[in-house]
């Protein structure tokens, strides 16, 4: 039977160090040496994990994270590709399923690149029927606390809270749970945690926040992300999601986001997920935000930046090269200033006119379709054509090499 929250206190779920012998407990009431941040030795927390294609990383170890964003936006499946990069590096992922199936888990990791050996050996499934308190549950939750993992990640906060009797909106109770369970989590195994949530269904009224009270998203000491669908996902489509920074609790993140919007959030990442490579494989590649020009801030209702000439030119340079070229060369050979050829490029890549593939180390491109301004309706030389005119055009055939099928979001472009 699971316990029931009574509305006032939730159930009482283990705190760290509940089952610990009183001794071998660390005081958090005693002074907090200072030295080293006054001498400035002291280093400040960078995030490690879920790493950009420029280095830049978007989780912090030993912190709660948030992803969340609309049913099907390709959340969970983010979280995934960084547990099958961190089993496919040699890491430990703890995986607390409160939505899924073991079989639909662990087939998709397979999918995005993970060995069979790296989740039998590495990754911890756990299905949870109910909280940790529970007398038949404790060992095995105290168990869990005192393993090392190097990702966690746990996939429904509805089921979750409502496994523990706690209603979404209530925000004492939820800020006790965050505290009991993910950021127990956290500090005791050094994981990087991430919960998966939800928005509600109004996109014009959720802003920054996962559905529910405001505490799913103060109680957070990591980052939290907003995942927008830019191109959708599916079985034999090239997906792009967008994930924007709603919160950012030590501030690395930030330093290297795009530009703030209205509600406050900013681009942290464009996730492309391929699925169209043979044996269901997908391949994730996390980059940079796509980039903006000064004047679109996204509050004054501008239209956004496209460097619409740069990406044409960018487009026949590699329609007319044989072989897949690494992103100095196109910048060094279109004439314009390097960041807006570089944003050219991203924005190519974003929609699926090029593809950006590993080759050993570095990031190569080779294109898919060809661009050209007077298609792009959003170019001031657009110029609509009818139905004959179309017919009377004929496809033009280009090399289009598959991308290799693994999971690899370390590499810098060379």
């Amino acid at each position: 039977m699971i316990e029931a929250y009574d509305g006032d206190v939730p159930a009482p779920w283990d705190e760290p160090g509940q089952h610990t012998p009183v001794e071998l407990i660390p005081p958090t009431w005693a002074p907090i040496d200072l030295r080293d941040v006054l001498e400035g030795t002291h280093v400040p927390e960078e995030p490690a994990l879920f790493v950009r294609t420029d280095g830049h990383g978007l989780l912090y170890p030993g912190r709660v994270h948030s992803f969340h964003g609309e049913p099907e936006s390709g959340k969970s499946l983010v979280a995934q590709a960084e547990a099958a990069r961190v089993l496919t590096d040699g890491g430990r992922v703890l995986f607390v399923d409160f939505e899924s199936d073991r079989g639909t888990v662990a087939l998709r990791l397979l999918a995005l690149g993970a060995s069979v050996e790296a989740i039998l050996e590495r990754f911890h499934y756990v299905r949870p029927e109910g909280p940790p308190s529970l007398p038949h549950e404790q060992q095995a939750w105290t168990e869990l606390l005192a393993q090392r993992f190097d990702l966690a990640v746990l996939d429904g906060v509805t089921e979750a809270l409502s496994l523990a009797g706690i209603a979404s909106k209530d925000n004492d109770a939820v800020t006790l749970w965050v505290r009991r369970v993910p950021r127990a989590i956290a500090h005791r195994t050094g994981a990087a945690v991430v919960v998966i949530d939800h928005v509600v269904k109004d996109s014009d009224s959720r802003g920054r926040y996962a559905i529910g009270g405001q505490a799913k998203l103060a109680a957070l000491d990591g980052a939290a992300y907003v995942v927008d669908v830019v191109q959708p996902l599916g079985r034999g489509l090239r997906g792009v999601l967008s994930l924007r920074v709603a919160k950012d609790r030590p501030g690395a993140v930030r330093g290297f986001a795009g530009k703030p919007r209205r509600d406050r959030t900013a681009e942290a990442a464009r996730v492309t997920v391929d699925s169209t490579g043979p044996d269901d494989r997908i391949v994730v590649t996390v980059d940079p935000p796509v980039a903006a020009a000064p004047a679109d801030d996204d509050l004054g209702g501008s239209r956004p930046w496209r460097p619409t000439a740069l990406m044409e030119k960018v487009s026949r340079l590699l329609e007319d090269s044989r072989d897949p070229v690494v992103g100095s060369t196109v910048t060094a050979a279109v004439r314009g200033k390097r960041t807006a050829v570089s944003a050219a490029l991203d924005l190519l890549v974003a929609e699926q006119y090029v593809a950006r593939v590993m080759h050993g180390r570095a990031q190569r491109h080779h294109c898919l379709r060809p661009y050209r301004q007077t298609d792009d309706p959003l170019s001031d030389l657009y110029q609509p054509r009818d139905a004959s005119d179309l017919a009377q055009q004929p496809p033009r055939a280009l090399d289009v090499m598959r991308p290799a099928s693994r999971v690899n979001t370390r590499v810098r472009d060379a």
